[in-house]
């Protein structure tokens, strides 16, 4: 259901009350800020899969929200019938982003917490331990960004007479994670300690997610900003002084390679051709230490219509096909450092994440 139209702004990515959670609608911004109305946990998985939300670290707080949903809902019920819609709404978050690790290690903490209480067991223990954990991943998730970036801002030294100048992919500030974000929370804690910095803003098609959400989150922060076509990105590279890359990454292998947005990858290669240094920010709950490289790592697929369709009507021939990956692999080479909430880091990153 939707709610709203609230008021036009950037308020908190999702709230919480009323046996709710209620998440910005992503896709309406800029233009209208409509929270969708999510009661149960496959509400989540909805909205999840349609890209109402995006961004690892939401993601992650939602998916734990949506199994606090299920055990809620599942607090009078029998053993078994929990047990059944619990493990069904933990497959339908993970089936709804499967590249994304934060939804998958938010999950099997909150289901780590329901068997961690011994069936049959008290539903309102359990819908109360899925709830704490969840409160704790929004809690870490918040807290660890901030600490991304300030230890990213203190990575870059102010050139001399000018701004920084910084080039991003995709959404990666406050809608995307909380009140920090990742790679623009670099940006913004640089903006803040008074320093000077410009941001080349990639439109990030087909969402065009860096013109409808990262250029709009910038301008209300006034960090001066200028949007680029994909396309044109060897172009800026070239022609302009870049001093670094800043990108997020969804899925990040034991070995660096990680899953971001498509195009990551081609701007990471130009980057390195022309002597750009590329920073991947992310929590270290985007690590699958599980999985070995790239090879490894889930591409989300989306209809094609996400790329054929223009302003609600097809662009091209009704029998023209389309691929539509949702994220690329870019290889560990190419990146600098991966500017994580648990300092700066290098591969391989192995075993458990704290």
């Amino acid at each position: 259901m939707l709610l709203g139209p609230a008021e036009v702004g950037y308020p908190s990515p999702y709230r919480l009350g009323d046996g709710a959670i209620r998440i910005l609608d992503q896709r309406r911004l800029p233009a209208a800020a409509i929270y969708i109305e999510c009661r149960t946990g496959d509400d989540v998985a909805a909205a999840m899969h349609d890209l109402a939300a995006r961004g690892g670290p939401l993601l992650g707080q939602l998916a734990a929200y949506g199994m606090a949903l299920a055990a809620e809902h599942s607090a009078e019920l029998r053993a078994y019938p929990r047990m059944v819609m619990l493990r069904a709404t933990g497959d339908a978050l993970r089936d709804a982003r499967p590249d994304v690790a934060s939804v998958a290690a938010a999950v099997d903490r909150c289901l780590s917490a329901w068997l961690a209480i011994r069936e049959p067991g008290d539903g309102a223990e359990i819908a109360a331990a899925v709830r704490a954990v969840a409160d704790a991943v929004a809690t870490e998730a918040n807290s660890g960004l901030g600490r991304l970036g300030r230890d990213g801002a203190e990575l870059f030294t102010q050139p001399e007479g000018r701004p920084l100048e910084i080039l991003t992919i995709d959404a990666t500030g406050p809608l995307s994670g909380g009140p920090a974000g990742t790679a623009m929370g670099v940006v913004l804690t640089i903006a803040a300690s008074g320093r000077p910095v410009h941001v080349w803003v990639t439109e990030t098609r087909p969402s065009r997610s860096g013109t409808r959400l990262a250029a709009p989150e910038l301008r209300a922060s006034n960090v001066p900003c200028t949007v680029i076509a994909d396309s044109a990105v060897g172009w800026l590279l070239r022609e302009r002084g870049v001093d670094a890359v800043l990108a997020g990454a969804e899925r990040i292998a034991a070995n660096g390679d990680l899953a971001n947005a498509a195009g990551t990858y081609p701007i990471a290669v130009l980057a390195a051709h022309h002597r750009v240094p590329l920073y991947v920010c992310a929590p270290m709950a985007a690590v699958d230490a599980a999985v070995a490289d790239g090879t490894g790592l889930v591409i989300a697929m989306r209809p094609a219509a996400e790329l054929l369709v223009v302003g609600g009507e097809p662009s091209p021939p009704p029998e023209t096909d389309a691929l539509v990956p949702l994220v690329d692999v870019t290889p560990a080479e190419l990146v600098r450092a991966y500017i994580t909430d648990q300092g700066v880091r290098q591969p391989p990153f192995t075993g458990t994440v704290s």
